[in-house]
């Protein structure tokens, strides 16, 4: 049976102009081009979804390590505890406690002419977010550098984001972006 096959295959390959064998090596061609890309394509896939299974299963052995160490799971929570005592609960009243905490700095720090104003809402429940406040005051060196130990040395996370000086040496206004992290529980309702 395969021998009546291949010679009726080669009668008919026989029977063929050499153009039409030239348009047959060239087809058969183009099916070997496609088949090898097809073949190189799967073998890249294939490397990539190895390399990234590898990368996965040793990210999970270093997580699995790093919480079956007592003293990482205690630097850990740890560290948790700081980010809630640093930062403020994003309740209703989030925004107002911090624009009162930063007005009083402020004043403390010796700013007159004062503004203190909003410039982002907090974030929805359930996320980490920060309040921004925008103060707007005349002030001297003395007063902002009195500021600034203020915020290092309060105890919640009062970052700087923008300071903008303007005016003559006897009037300076000053304008500056204050941000405090605040942080929503899940189980709040």
């Amino acid at each position: 049976m395969i021998a009546d096959v291949a010679r009726t295959v080669s009668a008919k390959w026989g029977a063929t102009t050499p153009r039409e064998r030239a348009g047959l090596a060239m087809l058969a061609a183009i099916a070997a081009v496609t088949a090898a890309i097809y073949t190189i394509d799967w073998a890249n896939q294939s490397a990539t979804a190895a390399l990234s299974a590898t990368q996965e299963a040793m990210d999970n052995a270093t997580l699995q390590s790093a919480f079956s160490d007592d003293g990482s799971r205690r630097a850990l929570a740890s560290e948790a505890g700081n980010v809630w005592r640093a930062s403020r609960r994003a309740d209703a009243f989030a925004a107002e406690e911090v624009m009162t905490e930063i007005e009083a700095l402020c004043l403390q720090a010796g700013f007159s002419d004062l503004r203190v104003a909003m410039v982002q809402t907090p974030p929805p429940r359930g996320q980490v977010g920060a309040v921004n406040v925008s103060v707007t005051a005349s002030f001297d060196w003395a007063s902002f550098l009195a500021l600034l130990e203020a915020l290092e040395a309060s105890e919640f996370s009062i970052s700087v984001r923008s300071v903008d000086v303007s005016g003559a040496e006897d009037g300076q206004n000053l304008a500056l972006v204050l941000s405090v992290p605040t942080i929503s529980a899940e189980d709040e309702q």
